[in-house]
């Protein structure tokens, strides 16, 4: 079969990316090839060119690999995922990204459609009546916004440090608990109060921990720009003075970088799992003198890339939630499950993992949590626009060891004047997240900012 030729806009476009950034090998132009009667839909049409199009709209492309019926041309869902795209301004990088990730569904595909008992219990899909078409006018102005950014970005890193990561907290009378139907922007904003941070580093990630004395404990992310490697910190609330220290005490240090330091307790021990993707390891460390002194416990799993693992205990069974990566991409927009007895035993593969492929609502964004109307919530990152910039609450409606459902009960958004939000976690009266903002490097009227 034929490969489908660039328009010539575009096809003068990846020359110059490839000119420019050596991309030379980056991604081939047509999709990835299926065997009948498996087919792959890109935004519900057949023909590749709606893949390019929203690549090129820097839109989240929605792939579907489906069965198609020999007779009837009906179509039943396999596999689908809405991809993460974390460079949308480069073309042959998100395709290569796309066509990645169609090669992993359509092994998904097939390995659903041979277990399946019949395609009739699968779920229909109607697809695009005309097929995609991408105009030159498309490709000139993803081209021009490309080049925009590029010419503007030079002297906006002398200016800015982007993707800068602060903590707020804020404080309640009755014990923090996210009203899920809420949003978080508007008039609300004005609750939170942004911890004292450092313009050398970001902070980010934080979690709460409650003593048995009812003390209050943060550890959270903190990342030197001179490293640009994580580490954990930890601060502790004062309750003379009802405020939280304002110097940060590095208690978890490695060659790799940390961050998400999850915490549970079991068996009269605190442990914390911090995220070790640059490892290839989900890592286990134990209290040995809480909060500063902490020792390996047990390595979970090796020669894994997994983001933000948060373990759930329903009172029988222990679940271990964490965004892995198999194609080599992102891991923004793939959720896993694994379940097991013990959180020291050995972890069973849920069989429908990954339980979401969806960028918009896959990785972990802190602790699980039973909200007033007793509904189990799970935090979300919605990574569709960039990484980090909005919260979704789910609902999980059905979790046991054969099947997995949840839906969307809230989305929170960030407040004013922050881009990001990432990360809530509350305990007690207590609740904490996450901002990403805009640090100025320069002030006009001072000069450079003083870095602490």
């Amino acid at each position: 079969m034929a490969q489908p030729a660039y328009p010539s806009v575009l096809e003068g476009w990846t020359r110059i990316e490839k000119r420019l950034y050596g991309d030379s090998d980056a991604a081939p132009q047509g999709g990835v090839h299926s065997r009948a009667p498996i087919i792959v839909l890109y935004d519900g049409y057949e023909n590749i060119e709606a893949l390019w199009k929203a690549l090129l709209q820097c839109r989240t492309p929605h792939i579907q690999v489906v069965w198609k019926s020999p007779d009837s041309g009906e179509m039943r869902l396999l596999a689908e995922s809405y991809v993460a795209i974390p460079e949308k301004l480069f073309f042959l990088k998100s395709l290569q990204t796309s066509l990645q990730r169609v090669a992993v569904l359509v092994e998904r595909a097939r390995k659903r459609l041979d277990a399946a008992a019949s395609v009739r219990d699968l779920p229909l899909v109607k697809p695009k009546a005309q097929p995609a078409h991408l105009s030159a006018f498309t490709s000139a102005l993803f081209a021009l916004r490309h080049l925009g950014r590029k010419v503007l970005n030079q002297p906006l890193k002398l200016l800015v440090q982007r993707g800068h990561w602060v903590l707020a907290y804020r404080r309640a009378d009755t014990p923090a608990e996210p009203r899920v139907e809420s949003s978080a922007d508007g008039d609300e904003s004005r609750n939170w109060v942004t911890l004292p941070g450092m313009t050398s580093e970001f902070h980010a990630d934080p979690f709460l921990w409650r003593g048995k004395n009812g003390d209050y404990h943060l550890f959270f992310e903190s990342l030197p720009y001179n490293t640009n490697r994580g580490t954990i910190s930890h601060i502790a609330f004062d309750p003379v003075t009802q405020r939280w220290q304002e110097t940060p005490r590095v208690v978890l240090d490695k060659s790799y970088h940390l961050s998400y330091p999850f915490l549970f307790e079991h068996e009269g021990d605190v442990f914390m799992i911090p995220e070790t993707c640059g490892n290839r390891t989900i890592e286990m460390y134990r209290a040995a003198a809480f909060p500063t002194d902490w020792v390996l416990h047990k390595v979970i799993m090796r020669d894994v890339v997994a983001a933000d693992t948060t373990l759930h205990h329903d009172g029988k069974t222990w679940w271990m939630f964490t965004s892995m990566t198999e194609d080599g991409g992102s891991n923004w927009d793939e959720l896993s499950i694994f379940y097991s007895d013990s959180p020291f035993g050995e972890w069973t593969a849920h069989p429908m993992n990954p339980v979401v492929s969806d960028c918009r609502l896959a990785r972990m964004a802190g602790n699980l949590f039973k909200d007033g109307q007793n509904r189990l919530i799970r935090p979300a990152q919605n990574c569709e626009r960039e990484y980090g910039a909005a919260l979704t609450f789910r609902e999980i409606t059905e979790l046991t060891t054969t099947t997995y459902t949840e839906r969307t009960v809230s989305v929170r958004t960030p407040p004013r004047g922050h881009q990001g939000l990432h990360t809530w976690n509350a305990v007690g009266g207590i609740t904490v997240i996450d901002l990403k903002t805009q640090l100025r490097k320069w002030n006009p009227w001072r000069g450079a900012m003083r870095r602490a």
